[in-house]
């Protein structure tokens, strides 16, 4: 395929020597160094070559050892996934070999992970390895070197042109590295940060990534953005067979279109809960995405938070079915967006997010046979419970906001906050009642108010659900090395997998941030004159406020009051957010 080509026959030639070093190492460790990672995701023309030097094409689930060298073509790009959970995105017309790889997580000290950048661009994530023996990892780029300075990993993009003298630059999105570049050391490269280096004079300072070129700003970005699988530890062998059957077309494989974006993710699940689709019923874990179309069920014992990519939550208690009928966000055209729920049956709390605000008409939900409206156009935080097996029987109540039900029995006007109401058969619905005087169903809604939730916030859906396998992982890791406290390895385990979750977690927020301020953005454009200045400063303060796990803290300028037609996402929810909830990483 690309015998033609002299410069990749050189990269061939280099990659042969490299293999036959590697392959006399394999004869004293065969298992040592076999199976490194697997392709998780490619598009275009992407090539690897192995220990016959021979280039074969590369297709997502592909497996590779050490060694083995990948070679992008002009609208090639390759997402590669290690054992260890570290993940190298290469770009178009790049080259990248796999150097000593070895993983064993009952021996970190003892594993080690060399990638060279040989030309090109490539996004580099720290996996176990990185997080937790920084020692372990080697990063080259052309003739430089890169470090992790820190505990915990990295995610950085870098570029390097080899020829006729090399010239190269790091962009950092989390931790901090260094380079010894060939022209002199950069000690140090922070969050948010570029560095470039070229023959002929001393690497200046770093400098932030938006005062870069705008070239490498582009590049930077689209490589920092790109979406990558969860930075955990994988079994190579089903995680490949997993990518090579998302590859494949077929009956069960959804067919992609610019319309089919994901509207949210799990953020909690305990006790069972099946997610049904077109392809069929799963098991819903944390970090699980679901698309228009996804029906939720608790069983007898479920709990399910969900979050949408618009901010907006869904608790989902013991006993519920929830239909997610329609959902399409746009965030830079909020108005055209939609969301339908229908609880067929069961317990549910709604807090709304920037659709509701934004677009009031485009919120449906529906309770049974009833059918809940948001009266106001400021964000609601309000619980519905009803029992359809028989004739319905339903309960609302309102924590934030007001609401109308329509009923099989006639309407409820109006529910305000701190007050419920109850319907049912052979009666009218009755008038609201204080909380402290509800009946027992009435305190089996209230059971859904509870704290620890992430904010109402737009988020990019992808990282954040990669945040929420994180923490999870990490909590129940947690868990198994507090009830075997003399176990070095799950006590080792429970520390990398904190590490990893914190770096997802980081990585959710700056990405959510994003997300919300491309929001405001939009919505800015379709505001009121008279009320444009009051926005903008709200909008600019907003955009210098420290992101928390789940995006900016927006319910944290309370000037936003002054201007009405301001879409105000504020976190109805104390505390919590994305990743880390309710304790530290």
């Amino acid at each position: 395929m690309f015998a033609a080509n002299t410069e990749i026959n050189r990269f061939a030639a280099h990659a042969l020597g490299a293999c036959c070093m590697m392959l006399a190492l394999a004869a004293f460790s065969s298992g040592a160094w076999a199976q490194a990672g697997f392709a998780h995701e490619v598009s275009g023309l992407v090539s690897m070559y192995q220990a016959s030097a021979k280039a074969t094409p590369v297709k997502g689930g592909d497996t590779f050892d050490s060694g083995t060298v990948f070679q992008t073509g002009t609208d090639g790009k390759v997402i590669l996934k290690f054992a260890d959970g570290q993940i190298v995105a290469l770009g178009a017309e790049s080259a990248l070999r796999i150097g000593q790889y070895h993983f064993d997580l009952a021996s970190r000290r003892q594993n080690i992970s060399t990638v060279e950048l040989m030309k090109g661009e490539m996004r580099y994530v720290a996996g176990l390895i990185g997080a937790t023996n920084r020692e372990g990892v080697r990063i080259l780029a052309g003739e430089s070197i890169i470090s992790i300075s820190k505990p915990g990993g990295a995610d950085f993009a870098v570029s390097v042109d080899p020829d006729p003298k090399e010239v190269g630059y790091a962009a950092v999105a989390l931790g901090e590295i260094s380079v010894r570049t060939p022209y002199g050391p950069i000690s140090k490269i922070e969050s948010d940060q570029y560095a470039p280096w070229r023959p002929g004079r001393t690497p200046p300072l770093p400098v932030p990534l938006a005062a870069a070129p705008a070239t490498v700003q582009a590049a930077a970005a689209e490589l920092l953005t790109t979406l990558l699988p969860t930075h955990t530890p994988v079994a190579i062998a089903p995680a490949a067979k997993a990518a090579l059957a998302s590859a494949e077309p077929g009956p069960t494989k959804a067919a992609a279109s610019p319309d089919a974006r994901q509207a949210g993710y799990v953020e909690e699940v305990s006790n069972g809960v099946s997610i049904r689709t077109g392809a069929g019923a799963t098991t819903a874990t944390a970090g699980t995405t679901f698309e228009a179309g996804a029906t939720f069920d608790t069983g007898t014992k479920g709990r399910a938070v969900l979050k949408f990519a618009d901010g907006q939550l869904v608790v989902l208690g013991p006993g519920s079915t929830l239909a997610v009928n329609e959902y399409q966000f746009d965030p830079d055209n909020i108005k055209a967006s939609k969301s339908a729920l229908d609880l067929v049956n069961g317990a549910m709390r709604v807090i709304t997010g920037a659709i509701h605000v934004e677009n009031h008409e485009g919120v449906s939900i529906l309770a049974g046979a009833s059918v809940v409206d948001i009266l106001n156009t400021t964000p609601a935080d309000f619980t519905v419970v009803v029992n359809t097996r028989d004739k319905e029987v339903g309960v609302a109540r309102v924590t934030l906001g007001e609401i109308a039900v329509s009923t099989p029995y006639g309407p409820i006007d109006r529910i305000e906050a701190d007050r419920s109401n109850l319907w049912g058969p052979r009666q009218t619905p009755n008038s609201p009642i204080a909380v402290g005087t509800a009946l027992a169903v009435v305190q089996a809604a209230v059971a859904l108010q509870l704290s620890g939730l992430p904010d109402n916030t737009p988020v990019a859906v992808a990282p954040a659900a990669r945040a929420a396998a994180a923490v999870a992982e990490a909590k129940q890791a947690r868990a198994a090395a507090a009830a075997n406290p003399q176990n070095a390895q799950l006590q080792a385990t429970a520390q990398a997998t904190a590490e990893l979750a914190k770096m997802a977690t980081a990585e959710a927020a700056s990405a959510n941030q994003a997300m919300a301020a491309k929001t405001f953005a939009a919505a800015l454009e379709n505001m009121a004159p008279e009320d444009s200045v009051t926005a903008k400063s709200i909008a600019a303060a907003l955009e210098n406020l420290p992101p928390t796990g789940a995006g900016p803290v927006l319910a944290q300028a309370p000037a936003a009051a002054a201007a009405p037609a301001f879409p105000v996402f504020p976190a109805v929810t104390p505390g919590a957010g994305g990743g880390c909830t309710g304790s530290t990483c």
